[in-house]
């Protein structure tokens, strides 16, 4: 499951700003995720909940704010958001241009940003 990967990225973020802030203690990591990143906010909270444990971050809670992604196409300027077809689980960034079929890049909803450590 990569949401421990990525809850293991945002911990040492947390318990490195503890050492540098000094704070002794943390309640709340607010986060936003892209997502195309495909993390299952359950997943990635049950992921930190078991990381966290026995460190200075232990009992802390991850508030997961997904965020919608956005794509352009490179030959006919396309711009926007894709939705996934019927049936699909998740939204894959490797899909064609919806208006011509063109590979598509990522403008924004492929990242995971720590907004507050409280």
């Amino acid at each position: 499951m990569h949401e421990y990967i990525y809850a293991d990225r945002i911990l040492q973020s947390v318990l490195e700003q503890m050492r540098t802030s000094g704070k002794p203690r943390v309640r709340e990591v607010k986060v936003e995720v892209g997502e195309f990143l495909d993390l299952s906010n359950q997943s990635l909270n049950m992921a930190y909940g078991i990381l966290s444990k026995e460190t200075a971050a232990a009992g802390s809670k991850l508030r997961v704010k997904i965020l919608h992604g956005s794509v352009r196409c490179s030959s006919c300027g396309y711009s926007g958001r894709i939705e996934p077809k019927k049936g699909e689980h998740a939204v894959d960034p490797v899909f064609a241009c919806p208006k011509c079929g063109a590979p598509l890049k990522i403008e924004s909803g492929n990242d995971i940003k720590i907004v507050s450590i409280a």
